[in-house]
């Protein structure tokens, strides 16, 4: 039916007027592309023209097909008297705003006026642009009052049709979906014509799966009851029980000798009549024969037993299993069912009713076993007609079923496609306002300012496509602002501007960790930019190794190369490759950080390298302390060497017994500048934002006191441990010293606080340490009022001000929109339609104090997980290298060394590399959501990611 079907009978229904009032409606009239060609449509030789007849009408710019593309900002090019001149305060803006990543793109407020006729046209467009968020301005009706539900119930009963289609194909074997045709002909399919297609073919498979169960289900019959009449003749088809019914035929006494039955291999046909007959002063003797599933046997002959009492004779053939098929109705396919001939013999009609009874309980199929020879043969010779005749129909049948889903498989995706795009285009309709008077369409909703170029091109371009009279019209609601008030109603929160980030390949993922912690808010600092590089370096720091490095990496840079192909087989690469697909870039960079910082620990599979040259170190027979290859002419003394190693740990100190001690320390230090050098980028940041928002309460009663008590304390503990690495302790001067001793960093910043102004002399690390100590611990104090009380009571203040002016601004909704521009002193106002609670207040701002001074204190012990994650995998690498490789190399059994590097190469790929790997990998990441962009990043929760209306083929809506 729409195998050949010209775009000249598939035009798109258009939109029009249903009612009066504020909703919207769908009326006659037909607008459409009619294709060059003649527009086959829904065939396999579709045509690139197809889709390009409208070309005359303005071309679609293809930069803006996806939602991540936008158009590019202008270069700017100042000169003046052929001489370039310096970049403007403005141009050094605009340039920033195109890495894209700092902040969220600049985004418009926009209102838009079309004809009914254009209706649908213009969604489509603007759809196939992915350009603008369509705002709902009907959101006091129900689902069920807006003009375009009809319309959703009929694309959602389309899905629902073709869902049944993709089953029926996916449980055929050999039929596939058809993924190389063209989604952008899509628009050349009317909407009623493909409902009554999709109609036609699902009530036309459902009565030929009917029919094709009904002849199934004959055929079955037809197999078992061939099957129970091949044992029954080979049972009673043997000349040996013709002796034994005639003795019980003799016989005075009415008892059958069913042990001798039972010990016999068969019965000849002759004497199944001595069976069934009755004979004069005797009870006959008869039989049932049938089928039963295999998996029921045990119970069938245990009932059988019990409710005859033993006065039936049951005879099984388990050596012959029969196969047959039965429907299953989750997917439509077959699966086999394995069954069993089964014959029982008794001599009472009682007992046969209870058989019969037994029978249909357990589902068994009985089938009749003719007593005379011509009629056995007849039964036999029409049932073996009659199955070769329902095999020729079935298999016909499912030749043409096949042949069906053929055809459907090759349109199903260009069907689901416009089903859903269409149903996309009516939920935006019903986002819409119509009004009745100028008969137009109103559509309000955000969009970015590097896209409205585009989008106005769009509109005409949906109306000359449409034939519509009225010409569309395109209006931006005032300039949105990044001031932001210090109140701000709930309705103004809610109209803020969406974020959007334009993102690429490699950026992308990085987008995600973050905007996993929540979206940011317009125009907010992202922190992206700076976990492109902190997220894979912090990983590294837990994750050094130059051999696990390596394998991380060319793991990645395989994930790259292919990529074209895996992006083709995305889903059908499961769920753990495909996350690694999607992060492939990330673990690229977590691979070459590893490298980097197993450069720096010297481990290489757990093993020191000497690529920058030998030890500096030595053993001597003097002592049991090694000193300095250039130092050690007092061995005992156990002098440094004068020249360090060039990069990176020493080799020696792998092998020595004091090796972890260094190591501990080391890395427990590290953590801790790391920790402080992020968590001060933080509140660096929340400095950028309050600046950017022209916010100074934010800036001197926010950032400034809790830098200070920052750096007072822990960021005087990194200037602890950066001197103590600095100081040479084993100086000349030093050592003639009684008091020069490297002291205890922690006794040092308790007796800060235990012991205000006074230093030891054994923990003296500089001179005027004590008067230092106590400004610092006086700022600490002073920094937690002036991070409680300065801000509400301002607040409350300017609160106070405006009730005695009596009068607020007024603002006009078609001018400005919440956040727009008033000047920075009317955004410091205190607008506040709901008024001012100073209670709850302070009680938010005593929680926020709260919770800075103890996550200070937490966050920075939090980010020695760096150091335990570090010790962890090292000491991992040690024992796997040790006890495996090295162990098994001692004995020098070829079969030891093989089983032991499988071992270690199993543990090394399955423990190491992949659990110690996602531990790190978790650890990392919640640095960076709880310690990290806890500091600045969306504080208030009030983000909204950008979503446009995106008809791309590639989208699933």
């Amino acid at each position: 039916m729409f195998r050949n079907v010209s775009a000249s009978h598939l035009s798109m229904r258009s939109v029009g007027a249903a009612g009066s009032g504020g909703g919207a409606g769908a009326g006659a009239g037909s607008s459409g592309v009619v294709g060059a060609d003649g527009g086959v449509v829904l065939q396999s030789s579709y045509s690139a023209a197809a889709y390009n007849s409208d070309s005359s009408n303005g071309a679609q710019p293809r930069q803006f097909r996806s939602r991540r593309s936008g158009a590019a900002d202008a270069k700017p090019a100042a000169r003046a008297a052929g001489r370039p001149q310096p970049p403007s305060l403005q141009q050094q803006n605009a340039f920033l705003r195109s890495c894209a990543l700092y902040r969220s793109e600049p985004m418009a407020r926009v209102r838009l006026y079309f004809d009914r006729v254009a209706a649908h046209d213009t969604i489509e467009e603007l759809g196939v642009l992915g350009a603008l968020q369509f705002e709902d301005l009907n959101a006091s009706q129900s689902a069920f009052q807006r003009s375009f539900t009809s319309d959703l119930k009929a694309c959602e009963e389309i899905q629902r049709a073709l869902r049944f289609l993709r089953a029926q194909i996916e449980s055929t074997p050999g039929v596939q979906i058809n993924s190389a045709v063209a989604l952008d002909l899509a628009s050349e399919v009317r909407l009623d014509d493909l409902a009554q297609h999709i109609s036609a073919l699902e009530l036309g498979l459902i009565e030929m799966n009917s029919h094709w169960d009904a002849l199934k289900v004959q055929m079955n019959a037809l197999v078992e009851f061939l099957a129970v009449f091949e044992q029954c003749s080979s049972f009673f088809g043997s000349s040996s029980i013709r002796m034994l019914l005639a003795d019980s035929n003799r016989s005075t006494s009415a008892a059958l000798n069913f042990d001798a039955l039972l010990s016999s291999s068969a019965l000849d046909g002759a004497a199944v009549a001595s069976l069934t007959r009755p004979k004069e002063g005797f009870s006959s003797l008869q039989l049932i024969t049938g089928v039963i599933q295999r998996d029921r046997v045990a119970s069938f002959e245990r009932i059988l037993f019990r409710a005859t009492r033993g006065n039936c004779l049951l005879r099984m053939f388990d050596e012959v299993q029969i196969t047959t098929a039965r429907k299953n109705g989750s997917n439509g396919s077959d699966e086999p069912v394995p069954k069993s001939v089964f014959i029982v013999l008794f001599s009472s009609l009682e007992i046969k009713l209870k058989v019969t009874k037994i029978c249909e309980a357990f589902a068994a199929s009985r089938y009749p076993f003719p007593e005379d020879g011509s009629e056995r043969e007849r039964a036999l010779q029409e049932s073996t007609t009659r199955l070769g005749d329902l095999k020729a129909v079935i298999a016909s049948t499912e030749k043409q079923r096949r042949d069906m889903l053929v055809d459907i498989g090759f349109n199903l995706m260009l069907w689901e496609h416009k089903a859903d795009r269409e149903k996309a285009i009516f939920h935006v309709l019903n986002l819409l306002n119509y009004e009745s008077s100028t008969k137009l369409f109103i559509a309000e909703g955000w969009a970015t300012r590097a896209s409205i170029p585009a989008i106005q091109e769009a509109l005409e371009r949906a109306r000359r496509r449409s034939n519509a009279q009225l010409p569309s019209v395109f209006e931006e609601k005032g300039k949105v602002s990044t001031v932001d008030h210090d109140f701000h109603s709930h309705d103004a929160a809610s109209a803020s501007p969406p974020t959007f980030f334009k993102t690429n390949k490699f950026t992308q993922v990085f987008q995600g960790i973050v905007e996993a912690y929540g979206v940011a808010e317009y125009q907010e600092v992202n922190p992206a930019v700076f976990t492109v590089i902190t997220f894979p370096f912090l990983f590294a720091v837990m994750f050094g190794d130059i051999g696990h490095g390596l394998l991380m990496a060319a793991f990645a840079v395989y994930l790259i190369r292919n990529e074209r192909d895996l992006e083709q087989r995305r889903a059908r690469l499961g769920e753990f490759v495909g996350t690694c697909y999607d992060g492939r870039y990330v673990i690229l960079l977590m691979g070459v950080f590893s490298i980097y910082t197993g450069f720096i620990y010297n481990e290489f599979f757990a093993f020191p390298l000497e690529l920058f040259g030998r030890s500096t170190w030595k053993y001597t027979e003097s002592s049991i302390m090694a000193c300095g290859v250039d130092n050690c002419a007092d061995a005992a003394a156990a002098a440094p060497p004068l020249q360090t190693y060039a990069f990176g740990f020493d080799p020696i100190w792998k092998h020595a017994r004091t090796g972890l001690l260094f190591f501990n320390s080391y890395k427990m230090k590290l953590s801790i500048v790391l920790g402080v050098c992020q968590m001060a980028l933080g509140l660096c940041l929340s400095l950028e934002n309050a600046r950017f928002f022209r916010k100074p309460l934010d800036i001197w009663y926010g950032f400034v006191p809790q830098m200070l008590f920052l750096m007072s304390i822990f960021g005087y503990l990194v200037l602890l441990i950066v001197l103590k690495w600095l100081t040479d302790w084993n100086s000349a001067s030093c050592r003639m010293s009684s008091i020069c001793e490297a002291p205890d960093i922690k006794n040092i910043l308790i007796g800060m606080f235990m012991s205000p102004g006074r230093v030891p002399a054994k923990n003296q690390l500089f001179p005027g340490q004590a008067a230092v100590q106590l400004l610092l611990f006086i700022v600490a104090l002073i920094s937690v009022p002036w991070m409680l009380l300065p801000k509400p009571l301002i607040l409350r203040a300017r609160y106070s001000s405006q009730l005695r002016l009596g009068y607020k601004k007024l603002e006009s909704d078609d001018q400005e929109t919440p956040g727009e521009s008033g000047g920075a002193a009317a955004h410091d106002s205190c607008e506040h339609t709901g008024g001012f609670n100073f209670g709850d207040v302070m009680v938010h701002q005593m929680i926020h104090t709260i919770e800075f001074v103890l996550g200070a204190i937490s966050n920075t012990a939090s980010y020695l997980r760096l150091w335990a994650l570090s010790l962890a995998h090292a000491q991992l690498s040690d024992v796997f290298a040790e006890k495996l490789l090295i162990a098994s190399w001692r004995s020098g059994n070829v079969i030891l060394i093989a089983i032991g590097f499988s071992m270690w190469l199993a543990l090394t790929l399955g423990v190491l590399m992949m659990m110690e790997s996602l531990s790190a990998f978790l650890h990392a990441l919640r640095l960076h959501w709880v310690e990290f962009q806890n500091k600045f990043y969306n504080l208030n929760g009030g983000g909204k990611k950008f979503s446009p209306l995106d008809l791309s083929p590639s989208i699933n809506y």
